[in-house]
């Protein structure tokens, strides 16, 4: 049974989780040899767009309710890595430890992290490498300087790995260690004016499109 993080519920909406995440892709048929063939993820819905306006195709995602979605579009603008994908993997550092390149664009998709046993993630990622596919070290997410480090503590909340798919999608094994408490929200949340004002400007969900 998957590790139940916190006991918060909506109280606004009744929401069963993820239905799916939407992403583009350049050739649906590398997409599904990638993440069928791959990764294991089932092809479960195809759908032809109207007018030969493309397709779009539905993997599951593993629980049988949420799913990853990828449209093909026959007139499509091309990865922009550093502004639609993140330039560097997270796994590339710095001699200093830090991650470099991983910022992107507002409203762009950072990446996608899949749900899995922390226990598993070294016999996934020597998978992955054995497929000839690049992964990054082992990441610890706990609470010291960089926020990840070598050797976790008891604030040990996330083990990662990080690998690309053939779009350049950057995508994440993730194990979560342990149930969060109000002790893990001890950030106020960064505003608009906290960045420089090139990045200031954006549209807000509340403004006409």
């Amino acid at each position: 049974m998957s590790l139940r993080l916190s006991e918060m519920k909506n109280r606004v909406f009744d929401i069963k989780g993820l239905s799916h995440v939407a992403l583009v892709s350049a050739d649906m048929k590398r997409t599904v040899d990638f993440y069928q063939g791959v990764l294991g993820f089932p092809l479960i819905k195809t759908t032809a767009l109207p007018k030969g306006l493309g397709q779009h195709f539905f993997f599951d995602m593993g629980d049988g309710h949420s799913t990853l979605a990828f449209f093909f579009f026959p007139v499509t603008h091309a990865v922009e890595p550093g502004i639609t994908v993140p330039k560097n993997n997270v796994g590339d550092v710095n001699p200093a430890g830090v991650t470099e390149g991983y910022t992107t664009a507002i409203g762009s998709l950072n990446h996608i992290a899949f749900n899995v046993d922390p226990e598993m993630i070294p016999v996934y990622k020597k998978k992955l490498e054995d497929l000839g596919i690049w992964v990054s070290p082992i990441m610890y997410h706990y609470k010291c300087e960089l926020g990840i480090g070598p050797n976790p503590d008891e604030t040990l909340w996330l083990t990662s790995i990080y690998f690309r798919d053939p779009d350049g999608i950057q995508l994440e094994f993730g194990g979560w260690s342990r149930h969060f408490t109000e002790d893990d929200i001890d950030l106020e949340p960064a505003t608009s004016t906290d960045a420089p004002p090139a990045f200031a400007q954006r549209r807000s969900a509340y403004e006409p499109a």
